[in-house]
Parts: C-alpha cells; structure tokens; sequence
C-alpha cells in the first residue's frame, strides 16, 4: 500500500474514532469533563484486530524520510493524546507501568521479562540463518521445540554485543516497554543440526539452501570461548505472529486500535529520554516489532521494542563511534560551520576523553556532564522531536525510582566477564541517570503524589526535591476552586499558602457525594520558574474521601 494511501487511511480510522465518541457523548447528553472511572489506569484494545496483515518497513525510504523530511503532525508543541486524566500512561499493549509506579526489587529486575532459563539443553536445528558480512546470526529451535534467535559476539569482542543487549533489555522492561525475553547461552558447534527446508542468508542479500558446512564458515566470524565454545545472546520468539515494525509517526492503517498517531504516544516520546540514558543511537522502526496475540478469544496488536545489541558504547561490531550520539547521520548545519571555519572548528566529542574496554566499547569517560538535550541518535525520531517538557518530566521520574542497585542487577546480567568494565557501566549509567533528573525534573512544576485528606490538608512531594536536584523552594501557593464537571465552570473559593508540604486549604471547601474541586498549586521562590507555572489538580469527593481524578503538570490556557 503507498504511503499516501496509508495516511489517508489512518485518517479516516481516527476520523471515525472521534465520530463515534463525540456521537456517544451528544446521544447520552453527557459532556462531563471527568467519568466515574477516571482515572483509567488499564486501556484494552477492545476492537478485532485479526485482519491486521504483516509488512515490512523499508530501510531506506525510512531513513530518507526521518533525515530529510519531517513526519508526522507538523506542530511540535502538542500535548501527549493518550495520558490519563492525571497525566500518566496506562497499561496497554504499548506499555506497562513498572518502575515510578511501584518498586521493583533488585530480582525482578535482573529477571525482567525472562519466564524461562534460556534454551533447552541439546540438539538445537537451524531453522535459517544469515550474516552481514562480520558476525553470523542462527534461526534455531531447541529441544523443545520452541523458536530462538541467536546472535554473536564479534571477534575480538567478548560480551560486547551480547551482554549489553541482555542488560538493556532488563532496564527497559524495567522502565515499562514490551521486549523479549533475551539469555545468554553457550553452544558448541556439534549442538547445532540443519533442519529441513533451512536456508542461509549470505553477504550479498542472495538465499539459497543451508548446507551443514554453512555452520562451521558462518561461526568462524564469531568469537569463540577458550574452551570452543560460542557465546550467543539467545532471544526467545516473540508471543504471537510477526507483523513488522511500527514507525514512529501516524498509526497502523489496518489496526483498527491504533488511533492515536505514534509521534503523540507519551511512551514514545519518553522513550527518547531513555534512548538518550542508555545511548541507544539506533531507535528507529526496524528495531521495533509488532505482533498479532490472540488472549480470551480476542485478537489485539502488541508493540515490542528489540534489538539493543547497540546501546551503551557498543556498535555490535566494533566500539561505538565516536560521533554517535552526537550527531546526526547528516549534520547539514554543523557541515557548514566546520567549512566556514576551514576545518579549524571541532565538535566536542572530537577532544572528549572516553573509556574503552573490549567487552563494552566505548563510552564518555566523564558522564557527569551529560546533556541530554544536545544527544542525538542517529537519525531524527517524529517522536523524540516532539516530546514537550512534560513527556520528559514523566520519564525522568520513571528514571528518578532506578536505584544503582538496580542498575547493577541489569548490568550483572549481561555477564561481561570484566569487573572494571561493570563498575564503569552502573557509574556511567548512573552520572547519565543523574544528569537527566536535573535537566527534566526542573523543566516543569515538580509536584507529584498529591492527596487531599477529609480535614482539607493537601499534601505532595517535590520530585525535584526528592532526587536532590533541586534545592527546596521557599513556599508553596493555592488557589482553590468548586468546580462543576458538567461544565467545566469554576468559582473561586480562595487562596492558602505554606512553607512545605501540607497546604490547608482555606475556610468554605464545599463538601458532599460527588463535589469537585479544583486546586492550582504552584511553588514560590523556587530554583526555577517552571516551577511557578500552577501544577492544576481536580479532587472529587466519593465515600467520605477526596479522591484525585485530574493532574495536568503542564496545564493548557482554558477559554
């Protein structure tokens, strides 16, 4: 199908959507600004997605478009389309709230989504195979029968690859992404038989039959153990069938769940923040994976983030290049400063010091100064560019919770077999953590976990304050509000201040099943003046308790 027919098809499907709420909304009479079950914390994707049909994202033409083009919505300061009424992501097949939502142990997160020990002991036959010219990659089935992708270090290169892609995956299930369940294994070269009907993908893009020699030329581009064995990272079959990736603008035109355009996805905006924590230069569409899962008699498209192998300071191959992660693919701008300067003129990264290790890579040696704002991947992500200082604050809080015992979890279970190299990692990871809590917890009003008790004391935390990148501010202001949910009118019932946290609020709070209120909370003399912009809370009384059922840390000028 040709792209301009694909948007238009997304067009007509979110079209529809909105049709058919806003005809709800009018049968019903309701216009109510919040329901009986916000907040939702749980989306399901409740249409039939059994007609979705696999495709393939070409490489190329996705590369042209993100360097040359600009996709997606061209308005750049859009706030995210699928929060929750208190500015959070609900669990759905894109995502699942992990880490910030609820704590994690240092076992779950070595585990991450792991429900297995890896695979089964003996024969393992290959399916297909390929290489791209330096380290060879196995489509094999193990004893049991289930399907495994197996990929290598290169040489020279032990655990480089392999275990940063199994440390990776752990932190981004960890931070609530969909990804596989990722081992790492030991083969030796009689494990492996050729099944029926296997086929070797060469160098040259040609297919032809798998031959048993075909193993033993393809393995002599992967770094073996001191014993003969091969160290592989073994990646369990996702559930459900493949559909190829999904880009990161517009929707799936033939997911009849996918209506809210991918570049306006909190998740994926925020993913840039983590792209940018783990150096992941590579996140672009290839390296995602859709697949069609049938659970309780219904079909639904589940989205999966892969491939890590060129995280951190590994480029798979080889140490990570030393511009990577600071520029772009084609740097038009930066080209022409340096011709202007005839070649007198450096980038940063061409005099900055780094750490190298055969097992890691390369990566900045000094991270405490990481800017996350200047971190480039390789090329330009619709969503990544779009992502407001809200997304970055919801991210950085999800960051704020991952605790350098936790980072070292991740990173033992990559196994890089080099103490120095390890202890580098949760430090560098850690500064990196560090460096983006003060760039994003200060670029927007802090308060979080808000609660008003029946005595009228609102209570909060400072998640600037919390992580100790910020200084507390001298006080904090609100203005209070009866607020109508059929109209959205409010009526002022005065103000309260407070050098911290609680604030009371003032004399005349109405009361009774059902009441609304509205609270403007902004902090007074603070480090930054972000932080004077009101965080808007809407409480609802339910039960005798005031229940909060809107948070907008960013909100938007009402009419």
């Amino acid at each position: 199908m040709k792209p301009r027919i694909l948007r238009r098809y997304a067009s007509v499907l979110i079209t529809a959507f909105v049709t058919a709420v806003a005809v709800r909304e009018m049968a019903s009479g309701a216009t109510s600004r919040f329901y009986d079950d916000d907040p939702i914390w749980t989306y399901r994707d409740t249409q039939d997605a059994s007609g979705v049909v696999p495709w393939e994202i070409n490489l190329v033409v996705d590369l042209g478009l993100n360097l040359f083009g600009r996709p997606g919505d061209p308005a750049l300061n859009v706030r995210a389309k699928n929060t929750n009424t208190v500015d959070e992501v609900p669990d759905s097949s894109w995502f699942t709230n992990r880490l910030g939502h609820r704590p994690l142990s240092v076992d779950e997160v070595a585990k991450g989504p792991n429900t297995t020990t890896g695979p089964a002991p003996g024969v393992w036959t290959v399916t297909s195979s390929k290489s791209d010219g330096v380290t060879p990659g196995f489509t094999i089935r193990d004893s049991n029968r289930q399907l495994w992708f197996l990929k290598f270090d290169a040489p020279e290169y032990r655990a480089m690859a392999t275990g940063t892609e199994v440390a990776v995956t752990k932190l981004f299930w960890a931070l609530g992404y969909h990804v596989p369940e990722n081992y790492i294994a030991y083969l030796d070269r009689e494990q492996l038989a050729v099944g029926d009907g296997a086929n070797v993908t060469l160098s040259n893009g040609r297919r032809r039959e798998m031959r048993l020699d075909d193993i033993g030329t393809l393995l002599k581009r992967a770094n073996p153990e001191p014993d003969g064995r091969y160290r592989v990272v073994a990646s369990k079959a996702l559930e459900g069938m493949p559909l190829g990736g999904f880009r990161f603008y517009g929707t799936r035109p033939d997911d009849p769940n996918d209506v809210v355009p991918h570049e306006h996805r909190r998740e994926l905006r925020g993913y840039g923040v983590f792209a940018a924590w783990l150096n992941h230069v590579d996140a672009k569409a290839i390296n995602s994976m859709d697949t069609l899962v049938r659970q309780n008699g219904r079909s639904f498209v589940r989205h999966n983030l892969l491939d890590f192998g060129s995280t951190l300071g590994s480029g798979a191959l080889a140490p990570r290049e030393f511009w990577e992660g600071h520029e772009y693919l084609v740097e038009g701008a930066e080209t022409g400063k340096q011709m202007m300067a005839f070649g007198f003129r450096f980038p940063a990264w061409h005099t900055m010091a780094y750490e190298e290790s055969p097992a890691m890579g390369r990566l900045p040696a000094d991270n405490v100064e990481f800017d996350p704002e200047r971190w480039k991947p390789r090329v330009p992500n619709p969503a990544f560019i779009r992502a407001r200082a809200d997304d970055k604050f919801w991210a950085a809080t999800k960051l704020a919770a991952m605790t350098d015992d936790l980072l070292s979890a991740a990173v033992r279970a990559g196994d890089f077999g080099d103490a120095r190299t390890e202890t580098f990692l949760v430090k560098a990871l850690g500064e990196r953590r560090d460096a983006i809590l003060r760039a994003y917890l200060n670029a927007a009003n802090p308060v979080v976990a808000p609660a008003l008790d029946a005595t009228g004391r609102l209570t909060f935390r400072n998640a600037a304050v919390d992580a100790k990148v910020a200084s507390p501010p001298q006080g904090y202001r609100a203005a209070w509000f009866a607020f109508d949910n059929a109209t959205g009118a409010v009526r002022s019932i005065g103000e309260s201040s407070a050098g911290a946290s609680p604030v009371a609020a003032p004399a005349g709070l109405p009361s009774g099943p059902g009441t609304m209120i509205r609270v403007e909370l902004a902090a007074v003399g603070g480090p930054n003046s972000s932080w004077e912009r009101p965080v808007r809370l809407h409480f609802r009384q339910r039960e005798g308790r005031w229940q909060l059922v809107g948070l907008e840390q960013m909100p938007d000028p009402e009419s």
